[in-house]
């Protein structure tokens, strides 16, 4: 014999099988969310911009720490010899909810430049210094907030030396067609 049961809890109610979806969830719609987040810095030889943009589906996201790849910046002041820095960037989300026509997310930002750096994980370690004979950058931003994204607009954050983070969520189909356009350039 099977049961139905029904459990009024903080006036959600929930059955024996399932629990009723958060109202803003696009899976009413048959979507899922994505979120599309970019680092981005003027890449030292070149001075084209250089970086790193990635998607993520957002259940991903929670407590998942994405570690930016090691790049070199440089920066010339007028009249004094150039100064170069070694970036190490990771980005981190907490907790997030869905809102009405986007989500909102805790996100923690970490980026330091400094002579030297090491990326230690658990199948490689690199490492980048800059010469003790050349000047070096030293730079430091932590951002810890929460964050509200309207799908398909882009939260920015710029910094020091052309450093440049940016995120963006959007609903894609079942199909995995975007529904929202998250104006962040591939790099």
């Amino acid at each position: 014999m099977k049961f139905l049961f029904l459990i009024p809890l903080a006036g959600i109610l929930l059955s024996g099988c399932a629990m009723w979806r958060n109202p803003n969830d696009p899976a009413r719609n048959k979507q899922y969310v994505v979120v599309v987040n970019s680092m981005s810095w003027p890449n030292a030889a070149s001075g084209k911009q250089d970086g790193t943009r990635t998607v993520w589906q957002l259940q991903e996201l929670n407590n998942n720490e994405e570690i930016f790849p090691l790049a070199q910046l440089k920066h010339c002041p007028d009249a004094l010899p150039c100064a170069w820095g070694v970036l190490l960037a990771s980005r981190n989300v907490t907790r997030y909810t869905y809102e009405q026509g986007g989500v909102t997310l805790d996100l923690g930002l970490n980026v330091d430049v400094h002579r030297r750096q090491q990326d230690r994980r658990r199948n490689f370690h690199t490492s980048i210094a800059v010469p003790a004979d050349v000047p070096a950058l030293s730079y430091q931003r932590v951002l810890q907030e929460t964050v509200s994204l309207p799908y398909g607009k882009v939260y920015r954050v710029d910094m020091d030396y052309g450093i440049t983070y940016q995120l963006c969520a959007q609903r894609v189909d079942a199909d995995g067609k975007p529904v929202d356009k998250c104006d962040i350039p591939y790099i």
